[in-house]
């Protein structure tokens, strides 16, 4: 490793081991970005095709666009998360990192959750429980419906951020097969419980979703040692197959993850250094870029659509596709330009106001979780 890709802890409570990422750091990678917008697209249709069979019992796209594409969409965002924090957190500050992922998750969430349902509902109301994103159970509102897995993903990072603070950074892959190992075991113990996505925090650790996340922290530790090999696709193919029908979602989220955590890494392993040159190319990079704008907006698109345009059939499911592709474009450049002029003013404040900031967030994040546990 070269002196230039080394980064060495400066002090108690900052980067803690000499690491070398796997990521191009504050670059695209554009394979990455691929899979963003496969998985992206995957959960849209999922969403698309069950309810166009749920609201105007036309299933032919859900016999097609089945559960496997929404868990496995899942599945593969949560493994990149995974990948990008591990990488991340052996690279910054642990307050920055969780002020970072703040700034990244909550605006243009809390955009979409006050703008989308007034437009398509005329509905100004707000839910503070579920805007908080803290894991509280069946206790809130979820205007969007799809922010269950934006409350998994605060969870982690709030875990993260304290993995870091205790100085425990250097010991992320021993952290990730622990949490693996818990959720294979939540998984095998209380099979039952694995559907439910509206859990209070002392679940998720004990959940099939969190296999995901937990594997894609190993990824760029396997990447380093070429774990990846082509032939593992085939795995990666063969797991997807076989995620299993309804009745068993928690054995479905495991085998997602094997394949989920096999696309990522092959995707970081050989990653495209060339330009994005054709216009397939720069497409596939744009809607990455936009995969979270896109999933944040769609399922108020096609509910809307379903409910109140008169189509049907494969034109309902076509115009609810293309109507949350086309509100993707404006809410995800309002996204990025939203993130990067936020993290630029972020970024000029101090380590104690990062680090005041980072504890006043885990403390009201703690409060909320710990009342939630009693309260209904």
């Amino acid at each position: 490793m070269s002196a230039a890709a080394q980064v060495r802890a400066p002090s108690a409570g900052g980067v803690e081991a000499v690491h070398e990422p796997v990521f191009q750091r504050r670059s695209r990678n554009r394979n990455v970005q691929w899979l963003r917008a496969v998985a992206a697209l995957f959960v849209v249709f999922y969403h698309a095709s069950g309810h166009l069979a749920a609201v105007l019992g036309d299933d032919r796209f859900a016999d097609i666009f089945n559960h496997r594409f929404g868990i496995l969409g899942v599945a593969i965002f949560f493994a990149i998360s995974g990948a990008l924090m591990a990488d991340i957190l052996k690279t910054t500050a642990a307050p920055n990192f969780l002020i970072h992922r703040i700034l990244r998750i909550y605006p243009i969430f809390l955009i979409a959750s006050v703008a989308l349902p007034f437009v398509f509902w005329n509905n100004p109301g707000l839910d503070m429980r579920a805007l908080s994103l803290v894991a509280i159970g069946q206790n809130g509102n979820y205007r969007l419906m799809v922010e269950w897995t934006l409350v998994f993903e605060l969870a982690f990072y709030v875990a993260l951020f304290l993995v870091a603070a205790a100085g425990l950074a250097r010991r992320l892959e021993a952290i990730a097969l622990l949490a693996l190992v818990l959720s294979v075991g939540g998984t095998l113990v209380s099979p039952d419980n694995q559907a439910r996505i509206a859990v209070h925090v002392t679940e998720i650790p004990f959940m099939s979703a969190t296999a995901a996340f937990a594997g894609g922290l190993l990824i760029p530790w396997l990447v380093r040692r070429n774990v990846f090999h082509p032939a593992l696709a085939g795995l990666s193919v063969a797991a997807a197959i076989a995620i299993p029908g309804t009745d068993s979602v928690g054995m479905g989220r495991l085998l997602a993850g094997v394949s989920a955590v096999i696309l990522v890494g092959l995707a970081i392993s050989f990653e495209a250094r060339s330009a994005d040159d054709s216009v397939p190319q720069r497409v596939a990079t744009k809607l990455g870029d936009w995969s979270y704008a896109l999933y944040l907006c769609h399922m108020p698109v096609i509910s809307f659509t379903y409910n109140h345009l008169p189509f049907t059939g494969a034109a309902a499911w076509t115009a609810a596709v293309v109507g949350a592709l086309l509100l993707a474009i404006p809410l995800g450049m309002l996204d990025l330009r939203l993130y990067a002029w936020l993290r630029k003013r972020s970024d000029r404040s101090t380590p104690d106001s990062f680090r005041r900031w980072a504890w006043i967030y885990v403390g009201i994040y703690a409060i909320v979780a710990v009342i939630f546990l009693f309260k209904t």
